[in-house]
């Protein structure tokens, strides 16, 4: 669970949904949660996986009591395609967006073409969430702009962050703690 960096279409506009907000009853739009995965692709591997189950293939972790179990009692249904992003032709990917893994991941900031554009946008604004929780009044636990030391090392690192670390009792933002520890030092385009 935290943030990673993902490859979109130039100006991808990640789909929403409507629901309804609680405790008020309204109807709201918010953003779909996708797997970083075309569905054609995650059916196919649960139609292989569903297939050897019912060969009577068995994984060497399953349980004696698993083992009778239907497949999509043991592994789940098949995967739902709403819950899935398009199956984009090669090499249109081209373009950085940052997501949450928190879920199966939604957007947390626009898509830019470049790395030193997402940067500067986590330098200045930080992500949706950072964003929602200042408007709300919240200040605690990095809420702000990211540092440019974390954006950098984010970025032009691994392009995956903790969404929170603790140390010593203290909550503190994934990105911001990894920064401080030297993490993430591998491109993750």
């Amino acid at each position: 669970m935290g943030r990673e960096i993902r490859m979109v279409p130039p100006n991808w506009e990640h789909p929403k949904k409507e629901v309804v907000k609680w405790p008020q009853g309204i109807m709201e739009e918010r953003y779909q949660p996708m797997f970083d995965e075309p569905f054609a692709k995650a059916m196919t591997e649960w139609y292989e996986r569903w297939q050897a189950w019912e060969r009577g293939e068995r994984p060497d972790y399953c349980t004696d009591e698993s083992k009778d179990m239907a497949f999509w009692d043991w592994d789940g249904g098949p995967p739902d395609p709403a819950y899935h992003r398009p199956d984009w032709p090669a090499g249109t990917a081209t373009w950085f967006q940052v997501y949450e893994t928190v879920s199966e991941g939604t957007p947390v900031t626009p898509p830019f073409a470049t790395k030193e554009e997402l940067v500067e946008y986590l330098v200045a604004n930080g992500d949706f969430w950072d964003q929602s929780r200042r408007a709300r009044g919240i200040t605690d636990m990095g809420c702000g702009p990211w540092s440019r030391k974390a954006a950098e090392s984010f970025v032009f690192g691994s392009g995956w962050a903790p969404s929170f670390i603790s140390h010593g009792g203290q909550l503190s933002s994934g990105v911001e703690a990894l920064a401080q520890m030297g993490g993430g030092n591998s491109d993750p385009a």
